[in-house]
């Protein structure tokens, strides 16, 4: 896979569903600069029935162990936002 990171940008709302972001602070940053709909920004763990805390940590300042946890939870997130993808594409489908 090749991909490149770039900076957020407001045209990202009409481009796609979904905004995922990694803490309440990302989040309120995200809704304030591009006056988005709400609905569109979630938190990464909101997708993990698992997950006790709701934010990804950053763990940047942390040892290997913290990397690895946040790999785990990001993990955990992404297979619950797959799992959600495709549940709506089923109920997509009875319609």
């Amino acid at each position: 896979m090749t991909m490149r990171a770039r900076q957020f940008q407001s045209s990202d709302f009409q481009e796609f569903d979904l905004i995922v972001v990694m803490d309440h602070q990302n989040r309120s940053n995200v809704q304030k600069w591009s006056g988005a709909v709400p609905e569109k920004i979630r938190l990464a763990r909101s997708f993990d029935q698992d997950a006790i805390d709701e934010i990804v940590p950053d763990p940047y300042y942390g040892n290997l162990r913290d990397f690895e946890e946040v790999a785990d939870m990001l993990e955990s997130a992404c297979a619950g936002i797959l799992n959600e993808i495709a549940k709506t594409k089923s109920l997509q489908s009875e319609s």
